[in-house]
């Protein structure tokens, strides 16, 4: 099983396989939940990138920041770049204890993960968001092979003989211990999975000190 790694994720019903996977549903139904209502500035981007804490914009040489400790103007932003507000979708506590821990947002190419502790998480499943392309600070994009990922320097957190998970852009976190490396320091770090060799999505943060 998946022995660690990705406690945003895998509350915000994002993640994996294994022992982070998660149902979609919620064993004391789900409650309404309004559509998102957006009124940000006109926003221009020449390309996203996917970090460890933040989505990044660039236009014209010049970079706007939407930290995943802020989800607000991150739905916003990307609310705004599809022209779609969707309405959001409660995420249950993955123990079955009928909890709403949050609520998740999702476009065509990518998932926004509300928290109700107030962090975010996101998972991109294309190559591009509203006609903007998305990677990660490297390069590593949906549709990047295996050997790319491996050769920005990304490492293999776990498998299941056909689908792998690498580990991307590691980031220390004072304060923590790692789960899988015994003795260090904890790491977040950007999750990138494949199959057959193929990138088919990417999330962030994940980490490697959160045992799920």
């Amino acid at each position: 099983m998946k022995q660690y790694a990705v406690a945003l994720m895998v509350l915000a019903g994002l993640a994996l396989t294994g022992c982070a996977q998660t149902s979609a549903g919620d064993a004391g139904g789900p409650t309404s939940t309004p559509t998102v209502e957006s009124t940000p500035t006109p926003t221009s981007a020449d390309a996203i990138t996917v970090g460890v804490d933040a989505l990044v914009t660039m236009h014209d040489g010049e970079s706007v920041t939407y930290p995943y400790t802020e989800p607000e103007p991150l739905i916003d932003f990307v609310a705004e770049i599809t022209g779609l507000s969707p309405e959001g979708e409660d995420i249950p506590d993955p123990w079955g204890n009928g909890e709403v821990w949050g609520t998740k947002y999702t476009w065509e190419g990518i998932t926004v993960s509300a928290m109700t502790d107030g962090g975010a998480g996101v998972r991109v499943t294309s190559k591009s968001i509203g006609g903007i392309p998305v990677a990660t600070s490297p390069g590593i994009a949906v549709g990047s092979t295996s050997d790319e990922v491996v050769s920005t320097g990304g490492w293999e957190t776990w498998n299941d003989g056909a689908t792998h998970y690498f580990g991307v852009d590691p980031q220390p976190v004072e304060g923590t211990q790692s789960l899988s490396r015994p003795g260090e320091i904890g790491r977040a770090y950007i999750d990138v999975t494949t199959v057959d060799g193929v990138v088919t999505a990417i999330a962030a943060p994940a980490n490697d000190y959160s045992d799920l």
